[in-house]
């Protein structure tokens, strides 16, 4: 009977250890995605700089040749053999044309819009990461995550809603950008599984190369040494937001990792604060309150349940 009890103990325990290992480990996720978004604010402020002179093709040139260079010195060799001949390959290579796209119209659209409204656009796309996890990734999301979406998305509004009117085509682009990063996340979470960081972001970055590269003879421009220290600087940016994401990835739903998202918001009216000096408004810190709110539910909520659906 003591020994049934011991076991049934024993259970108990292990069920309880595994459950804060599983919250613990969502809880690290977060965190690293959080880390990721900001260092992507950085990385688009100076994007933000260096489009208003330069070819966005350009500029990823150099950022993906820096990116090209850290992986193989830091990732090995392998890096090439399996991220090329991974069985994934086919989604990881349809990742890296639908990012490719997406950063193209992105970067391309900085020079005709404002950055609150480029923000405000392409904020859209943690929602849309929700909506499509459901379907292609079996994840349940529940109630209080598409309130604390709901809630996150009316922050970004409040915070960074457009001043005046602006061209058409560029807003276009940016919200087309917005639903193919969407879809780019959805196919992160689906082979996050069975490659490294390392090889996902090498094969990336060396689409990147080959894409801009091809335009390259009609746009370049000679940097002076300083603005060729900036865009190479964006290639260890990137590198870095990236391996943190895709890690961040691996530990949390693709639907709790959506609303982080939201956070880059707030770094990206610091970066514009400190490197454009732009004031913020009031609405900017009601916006930045209920972004946090949103963030805050959605922790809340993994802490005090089960992860639910399909990982």
């Amino acid at each position: 009977m003591l020994r049934v009890a011991r076991l049934a103990s024993e259970s108990f325990a292990a069920s309880r250890w595994g459950s804060r290992l599983s919250r613990s480990s969502t809880g690290t996720g977060l965190l690293m995605v959080v880390i990721a978004y900001s260092t992507f604010a950085l990385h688009d402020a100076l994007v933000k700089v260096l489009v208003a002179h330069f070819a966005a093709s350009e500029i990823l040139f150099m950022r993906s040749l820096t990116v090209i260079v850290l992986c193989l010195t830091l990732g090995g060799r392998g890096v090439v053999t399996r991220g090329l001949f991974s069985p994934m390959r086919g989604k990881l290579l349809g990742r890296a044309v639908l990012t490719f796209i997406a950063w193209l119209l992105y970067y391309s659209s900085g020079r005709y819009l404002g950055l609150a409204q480029m923000i405000t656009i392409y904020f859209a796309s943690p929602l849309m990461i929700a909506v499509m996890a459901g379907p292609l990734l079996g994840e349940r999301v529940p109630p209080i995550r598409w309130a604390a979406l709901g809630l996150g998305f009316v922050g970004v509004l409040l915070a960074a809603r457009p001043h005046g009117t602006g061209p058409l085509l560029p807003v276009i682009s940016v919200g087309a950008a917005a639903i193919i990063w969407a879809y780019a996340m959805i196919l992160m979470r689906q082979i996050s599984g069975e490659l490294r960081g390392w090889d996902q972001v090498f094969v990336i970055a060396l689409l990147f190369l080959i894409g801009c590269g091809i335009s390259l003879p009609f746009v370049w421009k000679t940097p002076a040494p300083l603005t060729l220290l900036m865009m190479l600087g964006l290639g260890c940016l990137s590198t870095i937001a990236q391996l943190l994401l895709i890690e961040g990835v691996k530990l949390a739903q693709a639907s709790v990792v959506a609303p982080m998202e939201f956070s880059g918001l707030l770094w990206s009216f610091v970066f514009g604060y400190l490197i454009f000096g732009d004031v913020p408004a009031i609405g900017v810190f009601l916006g930045a309150g209920l972004i946090l709110m949103s963030g805050a539910m959605v922790v809340m909520s993994e802490l005090r349940g089960p992860r639910q659906g399909v990982t």
